[in-house]
């Protein structure tokens, strides 16, 4: 089973680099952003160009896996997210200056090591504890709690870019793993029936 963040854990990154003004921080809430909310995969967020985004109708385009082009959707938080970030992005551009939405400090795109450090520093800074967390944790999260908020499963494959099926029920499973604990934790199975009715009432 994938591990995935809280709520609770997940808000805690979204919120890091709120009040921030450094532009590196703010362009690392940008990249938690898209990771959280959009579900995205490393090397997707990676190859992301400035000419995908369409903030005007808070959607942009994602190249997946076997070259398949997908639409994301940003809520409101995920495009002034990406607005701030594009307002210091002029700050980190080089000589050699590229389409490529997420640059580096020195002006480059980003390479896959550099966004890992991104996510890793995040974990460490929310204070999660991230011996099994990683990028794609992120992505798990983002399926996870759209799931367990109603969203039908094949909208989640959509938005995944999940070919089959097969591969997006994975979070059906967990979300009847959770149910399962929680039944399994029942006042009932734990204390004799007086026990439970004193604690019920």
């Amino acid at each position: 089973m994938p591990n995935y963040l809280s709520l609770e854990e997940a808000q805690k990154m979204i919120d890091l680099y709120d009040d921030s003004t450094d532009p590196i921080e703010i362009r690392d809430k940008a990249i938690l952003h898209l990771f959280l909310t959009s579900g995205l995969r490393l090397s997707e967020l990676k190859n992301l160009n400035i000419e995908d985004l369409d903030l005007d109708n808070k959607k942009f385009s994602i190249i997946g896996k076997g070259n398949k082009e997908r639409t994301g959707y940003l809520n409101d938080m995920t495009k002034e997210a990406l607005i701030d970030y594009l307002k210091v992005r002029d700050t980190l551009i080089s000589k050699k200056s590229n389409n490529t939405l997420f640059l580096s400090r020195y002006g480059t795109k980003m390479s896959s090591t550099a966004i890992e450090k991104i996510v890793k520093r995040a974990y460490k800074r929310a204070k999660i504890k991230y011996d099994n967390f990683c990028v794609h944790t992120l992505r798990h999260t983002c399926a996870t709690l759209l799931y367990r908020n109603g969203i039908d499963i094949r909208t989640i494959q959509e938005l995944l870019g999940h070919v089959q099926i097969d591969t997006t029920e994975i979070y059906t499973h967990l979300y009847d793993k959770n149910v399962m604990d929680v039944m399994l934790g029942h006042p009932l199975g734990k204390f004799m029936m007086a026990d439970a009715k004193a604690l019920c009432a």
